[in-house]
């Protein structure tokens, strides 16, 4: 079961993979090599995802087949980050890579150490909330000392109060497990409105990266906003569809603003429209702008985060607390029908 604390772990160790990648790529080596060092230094979470991309490249496998493989197994938005930066590296910018996973790994430490304290805030009002199902049952061991309540409880409709006292129970607790669980995050492929910003941000630095690299911006742009189908997830196919038609990018840019109301998109798009008509291109700013981006999406996960800790008092109020008072009038209410009676 996937829990914050358990995602945190996970990126910590995504981190440290990375900077493993990171150090054998400063050594010189190749990607075959970087791959097999990996592996062999790899963390728990994925040692068999490395493996299985380290063995793909002994064997000889190209790194488009091999990279695949390595989507497929791992089935994260990591890996399909991770496979687009070696395919693009290989062929544009090899030595860049390092500063690109670099960059990844201060994002997923930062990413873990918010996924750490949402961990511990939620641990905590989880614990709130065990303590609340069983405060009914306490009650009604409570009452139960009393001999004059005895006879309400034994009674047949004392025994049904009982049993759909304990449903209601299992029913709140398994509520409050769902609502602690996060949300997955989607893939590139597949995106969620609330990952737009968090894929949208590496592939700006993926644009960046090959604007480093030398590539004219039309050519860098094409490669890194308007391929694959998370492009028309992010609102970008049709910027993509004016570029293939022949129109500049300005153009395409501002025809793309004017219908799109996705403020960071658009941010993006203006840069992309000045760049073009002023003909002068900052790698640097189109970085800085991917990392903003990181950062962006790093607090809409800490304010997901601090709506489950409310959502977790629901079954409280919804389900324990009516529980604990039906507990505590019943026996006055089975008494005074007995007398009615």
């Amino acid at each position: 079961m996937v829990s914050f604390a358990s995602r945190a772990n996970q990126a910590v160790a995504v981190a440290a993979d990375f900077e493993v990648f990171r150090s054998a790529l400063r050594a010189g080596l190749d990607v075959e090599k970087c791959a097999t060092v990996t592996a062999a230094n790899a963390s728990s979470s994925h040692s068999e995802t490395w493996m299985l991309f380290a063995n793909r490249l002994e064997r000889g496998t190209d790194l488009y087949t091999a990279v695949f493989d390595l989507r497929r197994s791992a089935n994260s938005f990591i890996f399909d980050d991770l496979a687009e930066l070696l395919l693009l590296a290989r062929s544009h910018n090899w030595p860049g890579l390092e500063s690109l996973l670099s960059l990844r790994s201060r994002f997923f430490r930062a990413w873990a150490r918010d996924q750490l304290q949402a961990a511990s805030r939620i641990r905590a009002a989880t614990s709130v909330g065990w303590l609340a199902a069983a405060a009914p049952w306490v009650l009604v061991l409570l009452l139960l000392a009393r001999p004059e309540n005895r006879g309400s409880f034994v009674s047949v409709p004392g025994i049904a109060i009982l049993l759909i006292g304990a449903v209601l129970t299992a029913l709140s607790l398994f509520v409050s497990t769902r609502i602690s669980r996060p949300k997955a995050v989607s893939r590139a492929d597949v995106t969620h409105p609330k990952d737009v910003v968090l894929h949208l941000a590496g592939q700006v630095e993926v644009l960046g990266f090959l604007l480093n690299a030398g590539l004219p911006l039309r050519q860098a742009v094409e490669l890194a906003l308007t391929e694959g189908d998370w492009a028309k997830s992010l609102q970008l196919g049709r910027f993509g569809e004016l570029i293939a038609s022949g129109g500049s990018l300005q153009e395409a840019a501002w025809a793309v603003r004017a219908d799109s109301n996705n403020e960071r998109l658009n941010e993006l798009l203006t840069k992309l429209a000045i760049s073009d008509q002023l003909g002068m291109v900052d790698p640097s700013e189109f970085s800085e702008f991917g990392r903003a981006l990181r950062e962006q999406w790093l607090v809409q996960e800490s304010a997901a985060a601090a709506s489950v800790e409310t959502k977790l008092l629901l079954p409280q109020v919804i389900l324990s607390l009516p529980l604990t008072v039906l507990f505590a009038l019943f026996p006055s209410l089975s008494l005074l029908s007995s007398s009615l009676l």
